[in-house]
This record gives C-alpha cells, sequence and structure tokens, in this order.
C-alpha cells in the first residue's frame, strides 16, 4: 500500500473488488459491523488500539490482504512510525560479519523517545493479546469440540463488554408516543433500498431496550411492544408496511433483508421513528432528542 492513497481506503476496495459485504464478515469474525465500517473510514478512535489491531487483523484475513502491511500502515497512521523490517544473518555468514564490524560502528546513535514509546507500545498489545490467547487455551480444555476461532471472538466480545458501556433504561414502562415530540427531533432522512421479496425486518438489541413494532399484514396492524432483553432477536416478514419506534440508536442493531440499518441511524443515544413501506422500497426515520422529562 502506497502514501498516494490511505490504507483503509484500498481495503475497502479489496473487498468490493471480491463482492464480499462488511454483513457477511461482521456474521462469520463477529465483530460489531460499526467497527467494520470504522475501519473503512479510518476512525481508529473508537476503540483502544489494541483491540482495534485484533479487528483489523480478523478483517484483513478475511478479505484476504497482506495482515502485517495493514498493521504497519495502521501503526504509521496512527503513531506515525512503522515496524521496521529486520535482516537476519545466516549463521554461515555469522564470522564474516563480525570481522566487517569497525570500531566507529560501535559507537551507537541513541536510540529515539518515539521508537522507545512504538516499542513499549507494541509488548504491551503483544502480552495482552497472549492474555487472550491464554483465556482460550483454557477454555478449550473444557470445550474439546468449540470452534478456536468463536472463542477468540468470545474472548474479544466478553472484554469489548467491559470496555462499552450502553445508556441505561430510565423505567421499566413500555415505550409509547408520548416520548416523540416535534419539537424534540434532531434530524430525519429517507433511504431507498434495492431490495426483494419477501421483506424481513431484524432486530437485535445491543443491551436491554424498549421497542414498539407495528407490522401491517392482511390488512391488519399488529403491534409488538415490548423490552427486549440484551441479545434478544426479533424478526418480522413484512407484507406491506413497518413502523417501528426505538429507545436509543445506541441500544438496537437491525437490518431489512440483510441490509443493515444501523448504518444510516449511527448509534447515538437519540430515539428512534421509522417506517418502511414495500411499495416503493423506501426507508423513512427521524432522531429524537430525549424530553427534559424522560
Amino acid at each position: 500500500m502506497n502514501d498516494t492513497k490511505l490504507f483503509y481506503n484500498e481495503l475497502k476496495t479489496k473487498r468490493e473488488s471480491q463482492n464480499l459485504t462488511l454483513e457477511e464478515i461482521s456474521d462469520f469474525t463477529k465483530i460489531d459491523i460499526k467497527f467494520l465500517i470504522a475501519i473503512e473510514k479510518g476512525d481508529f478512535s473508537c476503540l483502544p488500539s489494541v483491540y482495534m489491531r485484533l479487528f483489523l487483523r480478523s478483517y484483513c484475513e478475511y478479505i484476504s490482504a497482506d495482515t502485517e502491511q495493514a498493521l504497519n500502515d495502521f501503526e504509521f497512521h496512527t503513531l506515525g512510525t512503522k515496524t521496521e523490517t529486520k535482516s537476519f544473518i545466516s549463521p554461515s555468514n555469522i564470522d564474516q560479519s563480525k570481522n566487517s564490524i569497525n570500531q566507529n560502528e560501535l559507537n551507537l546513535p541513541q536510540v529515539p523517545t518515539t521508537k522507545i514509546f512504538t516499542v513499549a507500545i507494541t509488548v504491551f498489545a503483544l502480552a495482552l493479546t497472549f492474555f487472550f490467547i491464554s483465556r482460550i487455551d483454557n477454555n478449550s480444555d473444557s470445550q474439546n469440540n468449540s470452534n478456536p476461532q468463536e472463542d477468540q471472538n468470545d474472548v474479544i466480545n466478553n472484554d469489548l463488554e467491559e470496555i462499552l458501556s450502553f445508556s441505561k433504561l430510565p423505567n421499566k414502562e413500555l415505550l409509547t408516543n408520548e416520548v416523540f415530540k416535534i419539537k424534540n427531533i434532531d434530524r430525519s432522512g429517507e433511504v431507498n433500498l434495492t431490495l426483494e421479496a419477501p421483506f424481513y425486518f431484524r432486530i437485535e438489541a445491543l443491551t436491554e431496550t424498549k421497542i414498539t413494532v407495528t407490522n401491517e399484514t392482511m390488512g391488519k396492524q399488529e403491534v409488538t411492544r415490548k423490552i427486549l432483553p440484551a441479545g434478544g432477536v426479533v424478526v418480522f416478514e413484512i407484507e406491506s408496511k413497518v413502523s417501528f419506534d426505538f429507545w436509543s440508536a445506541q441500544h438496537i442493531k437491525c437490518s431489512l433483508n440483510g441490509i443493515d440499518l444501523t448504518q444510516y441511524f449511527s448509534s447515538e443515544d437519540k430515539l428512534i421513528r421509522g417506517w418502511f413501506a414495500t411499495v416503493n422500497r423506501k426507508l423513512s426515520y427521524r432522531l429524537f432528542n430525549y424530553p427534559s422529562s424522560s
């Protein structure tokens, strides 16, 4: 990867040239799609460097990119230095190389502070990586039939839960129209989606949250209003139109026929109200600020 084009743009181009979607990479690696989007945008500040390196490695391996080159470019992009490639001397040339060293070469320059800092960061990252590997090995002793890739992803996801925080529900009351006030609208948007029937609307809760879904089927409206627990998933087959209210864009991950919709909402802690009509394949949505009384 050259300096005239940012490396994460080249990674995105390589993925797209293979017709690979972020959705399938997320499904395989168990990395939340928001972090894959961050990688391709070069937004490496959303997670600590050690986690971003692990995610970047898994991403590159899936799209068959040069992993080590990508990690070097990541170091250069975030720290301003690249890991230098070391050359090794074969045993047969050791004596010859010793004889070629003169006294002046022994007066080595002082190591720059930036390199010391880079080495310290690298050692810390390696230590954490070995820690993850040791935890995976311990888990595999008790679960011999488990998938090593899944074990590693479980460890990463468990540790992510410790560093990521979600806003808490203020109460257990079901979500109603009362909180959606026109004066509190933050922004709105419309997206034309390329979809084919049948239509399936999938909602996954990243943490405990409130949802309301109104699905119009057979000329009738079916309303689902509930508290969805963390990890809970609900799927609706859409006949003509679906409307939805979510307590927080930060709390959910939703998709239509595999197309991730949260990429349009972002992951802000705001109320969402949206709807999708099958007749024109148009998604409309609004983000609301919370009422002062919530």
